[in-house]
């Protein structure tokens, strides 16, 4: 931990205490900033983060602009997209997110209140602020000679027929005929999507979009990636050996 780090913290609460820090305070304080030395080096690079509300109905992204380890709150930017009323945002519980080196920091605090001036969120601070390694899930692309369809059931409106490109235990790529741009958004909740396997094995899962693309060529198709949500581990079992089977068979 670079000492310069250490002093400006340790400067920055004596300044809202406006009292001396005793030698045991400043151990702990030290204690505390390698804790959080993850958040720090976030604010210190004004590195962008992920904001999802618990729902995942929204999405944004934001900064951390202050960790006060007196009150023990962490202070992000406003987020964007900007929003109209950002106070409606207190109370509710958000997922941080941030991706470094193969690794993914994922935290959740709660929304304490919303500040003016300047412009910016007030969170509890988190217990748990460490990376760890994002999940690998072996995936499989796949090619005309071997397509496996998926049905797709989004809240409303007509499912989606479609054909999978790739798949994991995690989640899956499809493409869908047309254009259904205007029918998406990321993290859009999806009621059922229905998997047949090639030997006619059919799964059934909730998602949740987590990206789209729009192509013309050589056919109109929008082409969504979907994560899993709620399976159970025998059907991941299941799909892990349709990859494992396939790629064998390659």
């Amino acid at each position: 931990m670079p000492i310069g780090i250490f002093n400006r913290v340790l400067s920055q609460l004596s300044r809202q205490k406006n009292e001396p820090e005793p030698e045991a305070s400043k151990d702990r304080l030290f204690a505390q900033i390698h804790h959080y030395s993850a958040l720090i080096r976030l604010q210190d690079e004004r590195q962008l983060i992920e904001v999802v509300t618990e729902d995942r109905s929204n999405s944004f992204q934001s900064m951390i602009i202050g960790i006060d380890l007196y009150h023990q709150q962490l202070i992000i930017d406003e987020v964007s997209p900007k929003l109209r009323a950002p106070e409606t945002l207190i109370g509710k519980r958000v997922c941080l997110r941030h991706h470094y080196n193969r690794q993914l920091l994922e935290i959740s605090s709660d929304i304490v209140g919303w500040e003016e001036e300047p412009r910016s969120f007030l969170l509890d601070l988190p217990e748990d602020v460490s990376y760890r390694p994002r999940r690998q899930q072996q995936r499989i692309k796949l090619t005309a000679n071997r397509v496996i369809k998926a049905t797709v059931h989004p809240p409303y409106g007509a499912p989606w027929y479609s054909s999978v490109s790739n798949i994991s235990s995690g989640g899956m790529r499809i493409l869908v005929t047309g254009d259904l741009r205007n029918n998406l958004h990321k993290n859009k909740s999806l009621k059922d999507c229905h998997i047949v396997l090639d030997n006619q094995l059919q799964l059934h899962t909730p998602g949740r979009v987590k990206a789209f693309t729009y192509a013309g060529r050589p056919y109109r198709r929008t082409e969504i990636s979907i994560a899993f949500e709620q399976m159970d581990e025998a059907n991941q079992e299941i799909i892990a050996q349709f990859i494992c089977h396939q790629t064998e068979a390659a």
